[in-house]
């Protein structure tokens, strides 16, 4: 849509790179906002929000190089090339798991409330993260001549009536947010927010990817990885309902 925000003096601003960096500091205001609320220590909370996006991100990358291994296995020096792109969000998510279980001990922050509030920041952040998709035409949606399809560009900027699979990604995280938000002020036990929001985001990806453009493979490899997601948010959230 708009790939190239603006250039000044001869430099170039894309909106992805943009949108991202806002889309980590409303994952992180919100964060914060939630932890504080909660009772944890705001400056605690913040030094680890902000040390868990560094395996966020090479944990979004490396699954991404992971699943689509042909396309880098001839150049492997490819995988760190900022142009080549390609992130994932669940990669993400899985990273900034395994690195919070020593961080959040060694700073002495509780595990399952510092989760609840990172889930909470993550899905605002996901909203204005899926408008960086948007202006930057990945992650587009398949063509059609539906009642809904709206002409549309992909990242070759080739327009077509397409489904708006970006802002109905945008959409389906500001519900979940909104629902976890309504479900916390019913004070459930401490990491039920989380388990909840961990399953709810994926059980809608798993339609909302129907509409995406990305072929089978891609289409059955993001079945996978949410089925799995959603199975493992539940048992968790079962147990911690239980205790």
């Amino acid at each position: 849509m708009r790939p190239i925000l603006f250039v000044w003096r001869g430099i170039v601003v894309h909106s992805f790179h943009v949108m991202v960096y806002a889309a980590l500091l409303v994952a992180l205001f919100l964060a914060v906002h939630f932890a504080q609320a909660d009772g944890l220590n705001p400056d605690r909370t913040a030094v680890a929000v902000l040390l868990l996006f560094i395996p966020g991100f090479a944990g979004a990358r490396l699954f991404y190089v992971v699943r689509h291994w042909d396309h880098f296995r001839g150049d492997p020096a490819r995988i760190l090339r900022r142009s080549e792109g390609g992130m994932s969000l669940y990669g993400g998510l899985i990273g900034m798991f395994a690195g919070s279980i020593p961080l959040l001990w060694a700073l002495g922050l509780p595990f399952a409330p510092f989760w609840d509030a990172l889930a909470l920041g993550a899905l605002g952040g996901l909203v204005v993260a899926k408008g960086a998709c948007f202006l930057n035409g990945c992650c587009y949606g398949r063509s059609t001549d539906h009642w809904c399809g709206v002409n549309l560009p992909d990242q070759h900027g080739v327009w077509r009536r397409r489904f708006p699979s970006q802002p109905a990604e945008m959409a389906w995280a500001a519900v979940v947010l909104l629902l976890m938000l309504a479900w916390r002020s019913a004070s459930p036990p401490s990491g039920a927010v989380a388990c909840a929001a961990l399953a709810l985001q994926p059980a809608g990806r798993l339609f909302l990817q129907k509409l995406r453009d990305e072929g089978h493979a891609e289409d059955a490899a993001v079945q996978k990885i949410c089925t799995v997601l959603i199975a493992a948010a539940l048992m968790v959230g079962f147990f911690i309902w239980l205790s």
